[in-house]
């Protein structure tokens, strides 16, 4: 039996994940992993397409990637088929450097852009090479933590944190500090069904979420107007109260946004913010 045709169409955003032949280590040193980055953002001009993050492990990579009309297939090739001939010239060897087929994960909702990030650059943190996401130079918070443009799309991103640069820049930094606990790996779509769904379980020692919610005081009509997802000024206080104390018992950005129809981002930036009657409304 053939392959599935991938899901791809203009304008698609894609976590793509490749690794080595045989998991092998095809990045063994700082050069390789140069080479490998320059591939990746000096094609994105030429190929049409924007790159939102990105890492680069010892026997794989992650990246975020927006298509246009060409497609991710001939993409990858371009890429790939550029480094292994590198590859296989500077080590003097010859056959597959990558393995047979990379994994292209279709992002359907722009809101767990911000999560995904995270979880991307967070790869080197949970294999143990580094403490934090700062301290590992292979991936792209860099050009996050720094503000830097280039051929590097930050502003989608950014701007969904604040309209203000600088602020934007210090609620990233916190949000890279957050274990993600997602495993974006293991998913078929982002934001849309999973292949091996896993039904959630409510832990007996956290209070419900709509409980959490009620507690603000919030009145009924309130209450209701803040499960449909309204973005009226007035319920801000009570969504800001309700986030932080449900982020305080490990309820995750995702369980939070969901209950109350927000988006991660935004419950990121009611986690940062001060409870007040004149808050930006959410």
């Amino acid at each position: 039996m053939g392959r599935r045709p991938r899901l791809e169409y203009e304008g698609a955003v894609y976590h793509v994940i490749q690794k080595g032949n045989n998991k092998e280590n095809i990045f063994e040193d700082d050069i390789h992993k140069e080479i490998i980055i320059n591939n990746v953002l000096n094609y994105v001009k030429p190929m049409k397409y924007s790159i939102y993050g990105y890492v680069i492990m010892s026997n794989h990579y992650h990246l975020i990637i927006q298509t246009t009309d060409i497609p991710l297939q001939k993409i990858m090739h371009r890429i790939n088929n550029n480094y292994s001939k590198y590859y296989n010239r500077k080590m003097n060897r010859t056959g597959h450097v990558f393995g047979d087929r990379y994994k292209a994960i279709p992002v359907l909702d722009e809101t767990y852009l911000l999560t995904l990030i995270r979880y991307v650059h967070q790869n080197p943190v949970r294999a143990k090479i580094c403490r934090t996401v700062k301290e590992y130079g292979w991936n792209s918070d860099f050009f996050y933590r720094n503000n830097v443009k280039g051929n590097l799309n930050i502003d989608f991103v950014l701007n969904m944190l604040s309209e203000d640069r600088e602020k934007a820049v210090t609620l990233y930094e916190g949000f890279m500090s957050t274990y993600e606990q997602e495993n974006y790996d293991e998913k078929t779509t982002i934001g849309g069904a999973l292949q091996n769904p896993v039904p959630e379980v409510c832990s007996p020692e956290r209070e419900e979420l709509d409980d959490i919610l009620r507690q603000t005081e919030v009145n009924m009509e309130y209450f209701r107007l803040i499960k449909a997802g309204s973005r009226r000024r007035e319920l801000t206080p009570y969504k800001t109260k309700y986030v932080q104390k449900a982020f305080k018992l490990n309820y995750t950005l995702k369980e939070i946004g969901d209950n109350v129809n927000i988006s991660d981002a935004a419950v990121f930036r009611l986690i940062n913010s001060k409870i007040n009657e004149n808050s930006i409304s959410y």
